[in-house]
C-alpha cells in the first residue's frame, strides 16, 4: 500500500465546494505535460532538444496501491481548516477511506522522447486568439476519472513525472556523450547519496532507462532489477591503515586482498594518496593483482593528458588489459572536453540525479481539458500558459509531431495509448524493454531534435479552431 496523503493541502479544501455542489462525481480528462523544454538555470538559454518521458510505471504503481488509511483520516480531521469540513461530511470522509482509482489512463510508451513549445499552426504562423496563445506539446498522460480522483491523483503524479523525466533527459545526455566518445563506453549511475534515499531508486530506474548501463544503487537492484555495479571508496582504503606502516603498503595490502576477493571484477580506486608517482596507486594496483587488475578508477583531477598518463603507465606496466573508469564531477560537457583520451567508462552522480543545469523539474503540469464531455481550456491571457483543449493525441510522422485531437485521423504513429482501463493497468513491458525502446527512440531523432534548442509544436487545423472557438466563447 502505498499513501495517498501525498498531495497538497489544496487538494482537498478545494474539493469540499465541488462535493458540497454533487461535482466530485463528475467525469473529467485531466493533461499532464511540460508547456517547454526547460532552460539552462545559469545563462537562461535553452538546456534540452527533448524530454526523455520516465516514470510511467512509477506513476501506475501508484494509481494502484494509493490508500487512505484509518490514521490518515483521523490526521486530516485534526487539522484546524480542512478538519471540521471533514467532520460536517462524515460521507467525504467515508469516501476518501475507501477510495480507489478508477479511470483510464492513455500514455506514450516510457521512454518516449517528448517536445513542447509554443503552438503553431500547419501553415507554419504562430497560434493566438485574442491575447491567447498556447503552448502545444506531447501530454506524458491523458486521465479521464471523476473530479475527486483527478484531484487525488494530480500532486503525487507530477512528483513522479518531474523527477524521473527530469534524471532521464539528463542521463540519456550524458550517455550519448558517452557513445559518441566511443560506442562501447559505459555510464555508470551512482548518485543515489546527492538526493533523497526513496528518490535515489527512481533517479537510478529513471537513469537505466535513459541508457546508463548500471547503477551503484542496491535497492534499485532489488526492487526493479537495474543492473548494479561498483568500486570501492577511498574509507575502504584509508580504513587499512596502520601505525608504522607506511600509506602505500597499507594501499598495496587493500588492493591486494580486494583482488583475492574478486578476481577478474577488481575495479582498484587509484588516487586516494598518490596517483601517479613511485610508490603510486597505479603502481599498488598492477602490483596487487599479477597482469592488472581488471580495471582503475580516477576520481579527481580528471583531464585528458592524465588519463592518457594512465593508460601510458598501465601499459608500461603490462596491465595492457586493464580498463580505465573515471568520475568526479562528471557530465556530458566533461565527458566531451576529455575527447578521444582512453577512457572506458564514466561514474556519473550528482550531475545525472540532480541535473544542475536544469534542476527545477521539467515543468511539468497537470490542467483540466475536458469537464463532462466539454472541451476546455485555461485561457491565462498574455501570460504564455495557455492549454490545450479536448481528448489529445499526437502523431508522430519522421521525428515531427501533430498535435490534435483524438477522433482525427493523421499519418504517423499514433503516440498515446490506453495503459490503465477501469481499475487495472495493462500489463506493462520489463524495464529492460522500456530501456531498449528508449534507446531506439533516441537514436532515431533527427539531427535538428537533439541540441537544445526552443522551437514551436504543431497542432491541427481542427484543434486550432477550437482553441479559436473557446476563446471567442470566453470573451
Amino acid at each position: 500500500m502505498t499513501s495517498a496523503a501525498h498531495i497538497d493541502l489544496y487538494q482537498l479544501t478545494s474539493l469540499i465546494p465541488h462535493y458540497d455542489a454533487g461535482r466530485s462525481k463528475e467525469r473529467v480528462v485531466m493533461c499532464f505535460f511540460s508547456r517547454r523544454l526547460p532552460k539552462n538555470a545559469h545563462t537562461g538559454e535553452p538546456a534540452r532538444g527533448y524530454l526523455l518521458f520516465a516514470g510511467l510505471q512509477r506513476c501506475l504503481d501508484h494509481l494502484e496501491h494509493a490508500r487512505f488509511t484509518d490514521q490518515d483520516i483521523d490526521g486530516l480531521r485534526a487539522h484546524p481548516v480542512l478538519g471540521p469540513a471533514l467532520t460536517e461530511r462524515p460521507e467525504l470522509a467515508s469516501a476518501l477511506r475507501n477510495w480507489r482509482f478508477s479511470g483510464t489512463v492513455w500514455a506514450p510508451k516510457e521512454g518516449t522522447p517528448v517536445f513542447a513549445g509554443p503552438a503553431m499552426r500547419t501553415d507554419g504562423t504562430r497560434l493566438s486568439s485574442n491575447g491567447v496563445s498556447p503552448a502545444a506539446y506531447c501530454p506524458y498522460l491523458v486521465v479521464e476519472t471523476d473530479v475527486l480522483s483527478a484531484k487525488l491523483i494530480e500532486t503525487p503524479l507530477l512528483s513522479t513525472i518531474n523527477h524521473m523525466t527530469m534524471v532521464a533527459s539528463k542521463a540519456s545526455r550524458v550517455v550519448r556523450a558517452a557513445t559518441a566518445a566511443g560506442e562501447r563506453r559505459r555510464v555508470l549511475e551512482f548518485g543515489q547519496r546527492r538526493t533523497h534515499p526513496m528518490a535515489a531508486v527512481d533517479a537510478a530506474l529513471a537513469a537505466y532507462i535513459a541508457g546508463c548501463a548500471s547503477t551503484s544503487n542496491v535497492a534499485a537492484h532489488l526492487q526493479h532489477g537495474v543492473p548494479m555495479a561498483g568500486t570501492m571508496d577511498h574509507f575502504a582504503i584509508q580504513a587499512c591503515e596502520q601505525p608504522g606502516v607506511p600509506r602505500h603498503e597499507s594501499e598495496f595490502s587493500y588492493f591486494h586482498e580486494f583482488h583475492k576477493a574478486y578476481p577478474g571484477r577488481d575495479i582498484l580506486l587509484v588516487d586516494t594518496y598518490d596517483t601517479f608517482g613511485e610508490r603510486c596507486g597505479i603502481r599498488n594496483a598492477v602490483a596487487a593483482a599479477p597482469g592488472g587488475p581488471s580495471g582503475i578508477r580516477l576520481d579527481s583531477d580528471i583531464t585528458a593528458d592524465n588519463v592518457r598518463k594512465a593508460r601510458a603507465l598501465l601499459d608500461e606496466l603490462g596491465a595492457t588489459d586493464t580498463l580505465i573508469f573515471v568520475s568526479g564531477g562528471m557530465d556530458e560537457h566533461a565527458i566531451a572536453e576529455l575527447g578521444d583520451a582512453p577512457v572506458d567508462g564514466y561514474g556519473i552522480g550528482e550531475r545525472i540525479v540532480t541535473s544542475p543545469d536544469a534542476p527545477v523539474g521539467v515543468g511539468a503540469v497537470g490542467k483540466i481539458s475536458m469537464v463532462s464531455g466539454r472541451p476546455s481550456m485555461k485561457l491565462s491571457r498574455g501570460s504564455g500558459k495557455a492549454t490545450l483543449p479536448g481528448q489529445l493525441q499526437v502523431w508522430r510522422d519522421n521525428g515531427q509531431d501533430l498535435v490534435g485531437l483524438a477522433h482525427e485521423e493523421h499519418s504517423g504513429e499514433k503516440l498515446l495509448d490506453v495503459v490503465w482501463q477501469g481499475t487495472k493497468r495493462l500489463p506493462p513491458p520489463s524495464y529492460e524493454q522500456v530501456r531498449e525502446y528508449s534507446l531506439a527512440a533516441l537514436a532515431a531523432l533527427p539531427a535538428n531534435k537533439i541540441e537544445p534548442r526552443q522551437e514551436g509544436v504543431v497542432v491541427s487545423d481542427a484543434l486550432a479552431e477550437l482553441v479559436v472557438q473557446l476563446v471567442a466563447e470566453a470573451s
